[in-house]
């Protein structure tokens, strides 16, 4: 495994999320912290600010234009959201880059990821999870892995890309006949090294199975779906044009309705389409 240990040694020098980020997590292990508390670390950020609010007044969260101050925002978002939606945008402005490797562009992988946050959302909501703080932002994760590839092996993912075209095999298929092991292990180092929850960490883990150590789980389930619908949508680039079979075990788990896509499909593009240009812009 001499390609997995370089490059977690280079995962290593990958930077720390940004202070804002930093400062929130912080205080937020803190029992005594206030709201007043937190808006301040936001609003510090005055860039992250302006996007965070912009996202909560989409049609995605559907306060159409109500929530005008950062403390407004996680008064009806809550905490962990907020702090998901600066994680969010600190993983995208990290790794956005103008360079492209053959096909693989990272604007367009970034409108995947972001297509697969909000279906992981929308399926949430749809089968009624109490809790949905999560799944906007594993969705958007649920391949970070790439970007590792794509940012410290460049000449060994020219060649997993050339092999995706040569075989017309799906990318963690060519990963693995490359680096023999695919972007889901790194993402899952990365998370790591970033201390992200595991609830996340393991959606971006087993979001290729669809389930978590051989059991089902709501929210690695509602990746899983997702990243297929967002590929069979031809909602950004993911690095292949395949759609990978879906786990039955895992479809059958959240009991989604045969309808979903059908009456959610005019909501779900609106939604993509106005995130994306808010959290890529």
């Amino acid at each position: 495994m001499k390609n997995l240990n370089s490059l977690v040694h280079k995962i290593k020098a990958i930077p720390t999320l940004p202070t804002v980020f930093s400062q929130l997590s912080d205080a937020m292990t803190n029992p005594r912290v206030s709201n007043d508390d937190v808006t301040k670390i936001i609003s510090s950020d005055q860039a992250a600010s302006i996007k965070v609010l912009k996202v909560v007044n989409s049609a995605f969260y559907g306060f159409a234009g109500r929530i005008d101050t950062i403390s407004r925002a996680i008064m009806y978002l809550g905490l962990n959201e907020v702090r998901n939606l600066i994680l969010a945008l600190s993983v995208i402005n990290l790794f956005k880059k103008n360079k492209t490797l053959l096909n693989f562009r990272p604007s367009e992988f970034w409108s995947h990821s972001i297509a697969v946050g909000i279906i992981t959302r929308l399926v949430g909501s749809s089968i009624e999870v109490k809790n949905l703080e999560n799944y906007f932002i594993a969705g958007i994760l649920h391949d970070i892995g790439k970007l590792v590839f794509f940012e410290f092996a460049e000449e060994d993912y020219i060649k997993v890309l050339t092999f995706v075209e040569e075989k017309k095999c799906l990318i963690k298929d060519a990963e693995k006949e490359v680096f023999g092991f695919d972007h889901s292990t790194l993402g899952d180092l990365l998370c790591e090294k970033w201390k992200i929850p595991n609830s996340i960490r393991n959606a971006i883990r087993y979001h290729h199975s669809g389930i978590s150590d051989a059991s089902t789980n709501q929210l690695v389930s509602s990746v899983h779906i997702a990243d297929i619908a967002a590929r069979a949508l031809n909602l950004g680039y993911p690095g292949d044009n395949l759609i990978p079979r879906m786990n039955k075990k895992a479809y059958e788990s959240i009991k989604l309705k045969e309808d979903f896509f059908v009456t959610n499909y005019d909501l779900l593009i609106q939604n993509f389409e106005e995130t994306n240009k808010i959290l890529l812009s």
